[in-house]
């Protein structure tokens, strides 16, 4: 009696995709990043957002700027810092989704995740050195920490 298989093309594409944040500040080596989610994208199907967080000005400041679209300048800014990496994620190939969010960085980037149910946080190396690379682990902790917090569980990488 021959055994029921299942047809071959459902067998080669996982059900589930797994959401990836990146978290860009501009100062990271982008070329290890995209060669980290070039990997990941072999492995298994990703969704990546690349995601931007620009501190708005503060009210005194505001009241200096009125006449200025400043968020419409800060997300420049915020695409202005994702570009390189865009480039190199274009040239392997690898899809992604990018957006520029305006607020607290460490809430921002909070929110985002839960909302788009991302399982995994890029914050990536600092170009910065020593120093640069701890604040970013500890940036990273913090994101963590409060997530737990929070209920949502998130890999930080």
């Amino acid at each position: 009696m021959a055994a029921l298989l299942a047809p071959a093309h459902l067998a080669v594409f996982p059900t589930e995709v797994r959401n990836v944040l990146v978290v860009v500040n501009g100062l990271q080596d982008f070329r290890a990043i995209a060669a980290k989610l070039a990997a990941m994208h072999d492995r298994e199907p990703l969704r990546i957002h690349l995601l931007a967080v620009e501190h708005a000005p503060s009210g005194h400041a505001m009241a200096f700027l009125k006449h200025i679209n400043v968020k419409r300048l800060l997300r420049e800014d915020g695409l202005a810092a994702m570009r390189p990496l865009m480039d190199l994620l274009d040239k392997a190939g690898v899809p992604y989704r990018h957006q520029v969010e305006v607020g607290p960085w460490e809430e921002t980037i909070a929110r985002f995740a839960q909302d788009r149910c991302c399982k995994a946080i890029v914050m990536g190396d600092h170009e910065a050195g020593r120093i640069g690379h701890l604040v970013l682990r500890h940036d990273a902790w913090r994101i963590r920490t409060r997530l737990v917090r929070d209920g949502f569980a998130c890999e930080t990488i």
